[in-house]
């Protein structure tokens, strides 16, 4: 989905925290004990998946830097929740109502999963605290495939959807699944015909393709990064609003393939429900700094994630737009639970 042009770019973040922060505590009818809050204990960030997973990766790069940056005086550790899609660490995270302490990624999942009846689940029963950074998928086919760039393969599956088969992972309905339905609708292509392979993982979505037993791939952008390197595959498409940089330099968004649409996994964090005002005035003011860094915009570029930090408010408006959007492809595509 496209993230509207006009959001605003937050020239002073950490002041507008603040201030946020002061004006509800001089609300009627607020509890909570006058002054700043920062955590008085270590804090956890929670991933939903097993350590080494790209989430866990993302999580312990964020705790680092926060650590040695100082941007956090007390520790802050990863704790892994896996199990059940992430509703493992949903059911962990909410336990912990009102509780500052606590913090989770927050995926594509949480705007998807309760459409599907995947999850039951949404964005509604957390608090916003902030995106971070887009993550984009790429289209991925053998290098000696015969589809050499989007416009083939729109053109394919337009005479025929059901030519090609189309994978990716982890789950029907995730974001891949909608980045393809999403690009291929716009195109004209009848996306309930084009056939689908769901695959626990990316890799073995790419092993797969590469064995020839599927056709195409839609995955995060640094997903196909090895391969390309070593030649293997070709990338036809990128679903962001412009062309990154790297190895995916020459690679053409699909805006300029004829289909005008992009969409990106984003990437940040939620609190448990309950969270007060100035506990995410706090994780505002601490994320807005990690923003800024530069070591951190350093790991950005190196996984091929683009900056686009939105503070909690921003956020959930984001959310609530967003929600439209993702229950009008999944209605195009079958998937949405009536």
């Amino acid at each position: 989905m496209t993230r509207k042009s006009g959001l605003p770019l937050h020239l002073s973040r950490v002041a507008a925290a603040g201030a946020l922060a002061l004006a509800m505590l001089a609300a009627p009818g607020v509890t909570w004990a006058q002054g700043a809050w920062k955590p008085d204990r270590p804090s956890e960030l929670v991933s939903g998946s097993a350590a080494g997973n790209s989430v866990d990766i993302m999580l312990r790069t964020i705790a680092k830097t926060l650590q040695e940056k100082r941007y956090v005086e007390l520790p802050v550790n990863v704790m892994n929740r896996p199990g059940g899609g992430n509703t493992v660490a949903w059911n962990y995270l909410n336990q912990r109502a009102g509780d500052g302490h606590y913090l989770m990624v927050a995926n594509f999942n949480l705007s998807a999963g309760h459409l599907t009846g995947t999850s039951t689940y949404s964005y509604r029963d957390f608090t916003a605290v902030c995106i971070l950074f887009d993550e984009y998928v790429a289209f991925v086919v053998k290098a000696d495939s015969p589809i050499r760039n989007g416009r083939d393969l729109i053109e394919r599956l337009k005479k025929d959807p059901g030519s090609l088969s189309l994978s990716f992972s982890s789950v029907a309905g995730g974001a891949n699944h909608i980045a393809a339905g999403l690009v291929l609708k716009t195109a004209g292509v009848d996306v309930k015909k084009v056939r689908t392979v769901v695959f626990d993982s990316a890799s073995k979505a790419v092993t797969a393709m590469l064995g020839g037993h599927v056709d195409i791939v839609s995955a995060s952008a640094s997903v196909p990064v090895p391969h390309l390197q070593a030649g293997t595959v070709r990338v036809v498409g990128i679903s962001s609003p412009r062309r990154l940089g790297g190895v995916y330099a020459d690679v053409p968004t699909w805006k300029e393939q004829g289909a005008d649409a992009s969409f990106s996994n984003y990437r940040g964090l939620i609190g448990p429900k309950g969270m007060a005002p100035i506990q995410v005035a706090y994780w505002e003011g601490v994320f807005t700094a990690l923003d800024k860094d530069e070591s951190w915009r350093a790991d950005l570029d190196k996984n091929l994630w683009v900056a686009h930090f939105l503070n909690g408010r921003d956020t959930r408006k984001y959310w609530d737009d967003l929600s439209v959007q993702v229950r009008a492809v999944l209605d195009d595509i079958g998937l949405l639970k009536q």
